[in-house]
């Protein structure tokens, strides 16, 4: 009888993919927010002096008429982030899982489920160009946009979206703040961060757009200090991290 001699399987487990999902993860969470970035400057430029689309559907779409191509511009940009998104904060809960992983956990699951909301929401904006550039009488077509955003069934929607933008957020600026360190991630990232729910919180209480804006530019610093910790990391270590 011949004896056949086996090989060890070196190459078994081994996903060739992992330095690519690494690296593609890394670079799209600070792209992802840098899109809704340009999105919230573009509103914030296009909005100033007038009630934007936070006033009655009829003024919402006097703004959209008036502003037709700065919110395509907007939205498209929103829409793109909101895709990167997904991701991005998945790789930041690799880069935290070492450190904080349930509060990490927390903010990827309410953030990623933000983002997909306002994803969504998106969308409808294009609903509203086209009812703002019909022969609809505007009184008429500002009636049905107030009637569906002020569908219950909508609600949990417009939450979802509210609760992952700013408590996810800022979860994941607090496990940056508390664990970073651990991970080659500053603590003082996580402050970075923090700044968007702050900037947009003056902004919801009434001190404007440009605070979110501004929020939201520390955030973009804030993750790409953290996307380097990610890039950093060997392959190895990424695939231990699960």
């Amino acid at each position: 009888m011949t004896a056949v001699t086996s090989r060890p399987a070196t190459n078994v487990g081994v996903d060739p993919t992992i330095g690519f999902r690494r690296v593609a993860g890394a670079v799209a969470l600070p792209v992802a927010f840098a899109c809704q970035l340009v999105c919230n400057a573009t509103y914030a430029l296009a909005s100033t002096g007038n009630a934007g689309d936070g006033g009655t559907g009829e003024q919402s779409l006097e703004f959209y008429a008036s502003h037709a191509s700065a919110m395509v511009f907007a939205t498209v940009f929103a829409l793109v982030g909101c895709l990167l998104a997904v991701p991005g904060i998945l790789a930041a809960l690799r880069v935290l899982r070492p450190s904080k992983p349930r509060l990490g956990l927390w903010a990827a699951v309410l953030m990623v489920a933000g983002y997909i909301a306002y994803f969504g929401l998106n969308v409808t904006n294009f609903d509203s160009l086209a009812l703002a550039q019909s022969d609809l009488p505007r009184a008429g077509a500002g009636a049905v946009l107030d009637a569906a955003q002020g569908s219950p069934a909508a609600m949990p929607v417009f939450l979802l979206f509210v609760v992952g933008n700013l408590v996810g957020t800022l979860l994941l600026g607090l496990a940056i703040v508390l664990g970073g360190r651990r991970v080659g991630v500053p603590w003082w990232a996580g402050l970075l961060v923090l700044g968007w729910t702050v900037g947009h919180v003056i902004n919801i209480l009434g001190g404007g757009e440009w605070f979110a804006v501004a929020g939201g530019a520390l955030e973009v610093i804030g993750l790409v200090i953290l996307a380097a910790a990610a890039v950093r990391t060997s392959n190895a270590e990424w695939s231990v991290r699960g």
